[in-house]
């Protein structure tokens, strides 16, 4: 901060990523010039948050407030597939198909019905105006709801990588929320599970995060900011924020939005007292580390043996799709233990076998960026009203859900704006604000409502009991025409 620049502003926004920068922008386009904002990046050079990192990044056509945005700043969007070469591989016009959980079981087909019916199920439940409150053990829920176990290993690592924690650490009615700020657990799977229909910008998204700059304004973004500590006045009637970062720097504020990741969040000092929002997973899982990987191939040869180079394997603990011409972009998930060379030689291996081309062992490059897996907790929308939360929401954090970034930061900028200038919020905003994730919710038909309600595990518990009464019903009568038979041949 310069000597000459005023630190009081109407609404302050630590990080300049993608929520937090949708944030801004709301703002903007409610106030213009009426009220003064500044976002503050840790980053000392960039801004955009990770959309250019490791991690996968793209929208499906039914994100509807990423598709909007897209619209609203001219950024023209195309599939994964014309990122890559066509669709259909090689000269004789094969299918591609993609390596899915259900490949070489000898109950796939069983287990992917079952699976399909339980996303179903969950997603019924989760899109109610209230959850239910049920603290049954999320894994228990598994137990009971389904009848293999490959669908069951095959919901514990969705729900483990998607979350940070196993079932057995959730209740039913943890998960359900975690769905809801997903818009659907099949939305979950669906965004893992890369599609070449998944669609992306043209110019990619350094385009979208320049033009959103553009809007925003660079004088208002200050770069090498990482703020450490949130203290907030006990005058109510001139009530305000105090944001300090690393570098002494103080920063004032009417409101404040974090629009920073979870293990950002939790590092800050609040004062005078911090909001208790989240527990640990367990260290002891099978699971506590990713290594988001890149591998470089001369040319997309697994095209050759009909595959797409999209993987999901719970079974290896990897995701991986084709990023373009001779690129496998993907996540492995393992233990702590595992060297970086144990890693890369696993993953190679995982790529061979899966996609039965011995010639991948041999890439030209390796890359991997290893860290911990990151893990949810919700955090309430606002902490006295005057510190708003935008990205810690689970729908922002993992893989770049773009969308939920999106809704991140208008959702923030609105409680933001409720708090300083509420004459510029209309109805609309409140109703969008409030309702932001059910533009998504599809009201499940009775058809549906009827496949959920039968599941394998029921099923075959009701042919268990049904058997049992059967063969007890059987006996009786069997057993009564013996009794009978005897008293009449003593009769006679």
């Amino acid at each position: 901060m310069s000597a000459t620049e005023d630190p009081n502003f109407d609404v302050l926004i630590v990080g300049a990523g993608l929520s937090g920068l949708c944030a801004a922008k709301r703002i903007q386009d409610k106030c213009c010039s009426q009220i003064s904002f500044k976002l503050l990046e840790k980053s000392p050079t960039t801004v955009g948050g990770q959309l250019d990192g490791y991690q996968s990044r793209w929208i499906t056509s039914n994100h509807f407030h990423a598709i909007q945005l897209c619209r609203e700043l001219g950024c023209e969007m195309c599939e994964l597939a014309q990122m890559t070469e066509s669709s259909q591989g090689g000269a004789e016009g094969r299918a591609l198909r993609d390596v899915d959980p259900w490949q070489g079981m000898i109950f796939g087909s069983l287990a992917k019905i079952e699976t399909d019916r339980l996303m179903t199920e969950i997603d019924s439940l989760s899109s109610t105006r209230f959850i239910i409150d049920d603290p049954l053990n999320m894994d228990v829920f598994l137990e009971r709801k389904l009848l293999l176990d490959e669908s069951k290993d095959f919901f514990r690592f969705l729900i483990k990588i998607s979350c940070g924690f196993h079932p057995n650490e959730l209740s039913v009615t943890d998960w359900f929320k975690f769905c809801r700020s997903m818009s659907s657990v099949r939305n979950v799977y669906e965004i893992l599970k890369v599609n070449r229909t998944h669609m992306v910008p043209l110019e990619g998204w350094a385009s979208l995060v320049g033009k959103l700059v553009q809007v925003v304004g660079e004088e208002n973004i200050v770069l090498g900011c990482k703020v450490t500590r949130l203290e907030l006045s006990a005058d109510e009637e001139n009530s305000f924020v105090l944001v300090t970062d690393e570098n002494g720097c103080i920063w004032k504020g009417r409101a404040v939005i974090c629009a920073i990741p979870c293990d950002d969040l939790r590092r800050i000092d609040f004062a005078p007292s911090r909001p208790t929002f989240f527990r640990q997973p367990n260290s002891n899982a099978n699971i506590t580390h990713v290594s988001n990987f890149k591998v470089y191939y001369e040319s997309s040869i697994w095209k050759d043996h009909g595959f797409s180079g999209s993987i999901f394997l719970p079974a290896y603990r990897i995701l991986c799709f084709e990023r373009r011409t001779g690129l496998l972009e993907g996540s492995f998930f393992h233990m702590e233990n595992v060297t970086e060379h144990e890693a890369r030689h696993a993953i190679l291996h995982i790529l061979s076998l899966t996609l039965k081309c011995h010639s991948l062992l041999n890439a030209v490059k390796f890359e991997a960026q290893r860290q911990a897996l990151p893990f949810y907790f919700e955090v309430p929308p606002s902490f006295n009203r005057r510190v708003t939360f935008a990205s810690s929401n689970a729908s922002c954090w993992y893989r770049g859900f773009i969308n939920g970034s999106v809704q991140g930061g208008v959702k923030a900028a609105v409680l933001a704006l409720l708090e300083v200038r509420p004459q510029t919020i209309n109805f609309k905003d409140v109703t969008d604000m409030q309702c932001i994730h059910f533009k998504y919710f599809q009201r499940s038909s009775g058809l549906e409502r009827f496949w959920y309600s039968l599941n394998l595990s029921s099923v075959s518990r009701f042919v268990a009991v049904a058997a049992t009464v059967a063969a007890t019903f059987s006996m009786l009568i069997g057993f009564t025409k013996n009794v009978t038979g005897i008293n009449e041949f003593e009769t006679e």
